[in-house]
């Protein structure tokens, strides 16, 4: 995985096409037989691009952000695979969330702008950061927080519905920050 400062990899995904959202999981035949069903692994995400992925990862329950540049699902599939018991016909399965965070029709879609929140843990310069909005196209919008459970993932008005819930004395501490590509705009 290569990893940099948030404005870096923000820079390196705003020149590829993202052509996909992709959360990797597996298949659990366990419970219900007769209903197999998609258990998600919402500790990452990953935007899949024309030139490797950028991996958004949670950072085992301390309420942040990590994004990194990795080249396949590998280490998602290694993690997952550890724990899967193929006997009972388990199987690793990367879910596309393209429909739902790139459903206007393009083949590829292109950054256009991002905000992110940073707290008193956070680091931008290792690209650890508090929750992320990401806009493509001035239209698609994935928005990504880390919960003590894992990601949580919204679209259009989740970054405002989750700064006026943490506002007050949480809020005070963090501050806002949006990204474009001619540069990052500190907020409030």
């Amino acid at each position: 995985m290569k990893s940099g400062s948030i404005d870096d990899l923000l820079g390196w995904l705003a020149t590829r096409g993202v052509v996909d959202v992709v959360v990797p999981g597996y298949v659990d035949r366990t419970l219900h037989e007769d209903k197999p069903f998609f258990n998600a692994q919402n500790s990452s995400l990953y935007l899949d691009t024309d030139e490797g992925l950028l991996c958004i990862a949670d950072r085992k329950t301390h309420g942040q952000l990590h994004l990194s540049v990795t080249d396949s699902l590998t280490d998602a599939r290694t993690e997952i695979e550890a724990v899967l018991n193929h006997d009972d016909g388990e199987e690793f399965l990367p879910l596309s969330l393209e429909w739902q965070f790139l459903a206007d029709g393009r083949d590829f879609n292109t950054l256009t702008r991002a905000r992110y929140v940073l707290g008193p843990y956070s680091r931008p310069d290792e690209a650890v950061i508090d929750s992320l909005e990401l806009v493509f196209d001035d239209c698609c919008c994935l928005f990504i927080e880390p919960t003590w459970d894992g990601l949580v993932t919204g679209s259009h008005g989740s970054y405002e519905h989750w700064t006026k819930y943490v506002q007050g004395p949480a809020m005070d501490q963090r501050r806002e920050v949006e990204w474009r590509l001619s540069g990052s705009v500190s907020g409030s």
